[in-house]
């Protein structure tokens, strides 16, 4: 039996797109289609919901960046929950902003399998699919006092701002970085992001793989709060690794990050 509504001529018009899964590209972020985009592109939020027709949901996150519009962060999650296989077809319906039902249908069947018909009751549902922050490393810069130079703290990438337009600062990983945490330069956020996105969460994209992290901040540092653990450990990063951090948008912020290993 449908979900409510779904039956309806109204709900059949509402704005939709499918997805073929595929274990080559789909296993940790989904492109939405181009023309989607275009439409209906603006109205969507940074986070999104997914809901399956047994009630269940999952939050993602909607990154727009160079290559298109990804579900991101929580797309591993929803994928995995649900045990996608290579060849699902997947049915996408914006019903609220930000919210799409999902239908899923099996390559070699055809129907949709019975777990996601089910509905679900006894746990929290929220809870369990809302991705997380590391709880545990929550850390300030020892030096926390101290007086930086807005203007010299920290050094551009001009071949790489020369040739795309975006600027780069350049960390090369110390003992202070792998036992506290990552400073992002003071004068380097106030020239090219916005000051208010102090409070958001930020992520670091490295090959197709996405980490949430949050700041803490004073009137003269920038640093890492939560979430450089984790993004440090998945990385095998250690010291003398140079990392280069170019943001690529500066309104949701994110940065492309990539290493250079001596």
């Amino acid at each position: 039996m449908a979900a409510d509504g779904e039956d309806d001529v109204d709900y059949l018009r509402l704005p939709s797109f499918v997805k073929v899964f595929s274990e080559a590209r789909n296993m940790d972020e989904l492109r939405l289609p181009p023309e989607f985009i275009g439409r209906y592109g603006e109205e969507l939020p940074f986070d999104c919901r997914l809901v399956m027709p047994n009630g269940v949901t999952w939050t993602v996150r909607l990154l727009k960046i160079a290559s298109g519009a990804h579900f991101q962060v929580g797309w591993a999650e929803f994928r995995r929950d649900n045990r996608l296989h290579h060849g699902d077809f997947l049915i996408f319906t914006l019903v609220d902003v930000g919210t799409f039902r999902v239908k899923r249908y099996n390559m070699s069947s055809g129907c949709a399998p019975r777990s996601d018909l089910e509905m679900v009751h006894e746990y929290d549902i929220e809870e369990i699919y809302s991705p997380n922050l590391d709880s545990s490393d929550d850390y300030e810069p020892s030096d926390i006092g101290e007086d930086t130079d807005d203007d010299d703290d920290y050094v551009a990438e001009r071949g790489a701002l020369d040739m795309d337009g975006y600027p780069t600062f350049m960390v090369t990983l110390t003992k202070t970085h792998m036992n506290r945490t990552l400073e992002i330069p003071n004068g380097f956020w106030k020239k090219h992001i916005r000051m208010s996105a102090l409070q958001a969460t930020i992520y670091f994209l490295v090959d197709g793989k996405t980490w949430m992290l949050t700041l803490g901040h004073n009137p003269t540092k920038i640093w890492i709060k939560h979430g450089w653990r984790r993004f440090r450990e998945n990385n095998a990063l250690v010291e003398g690794v140079r990392c280069n951090f170019k943001p690529v948008d500066a309104d949701d912020v994110q940065f492309y990050v990539w290493f250079d290993h001596v």
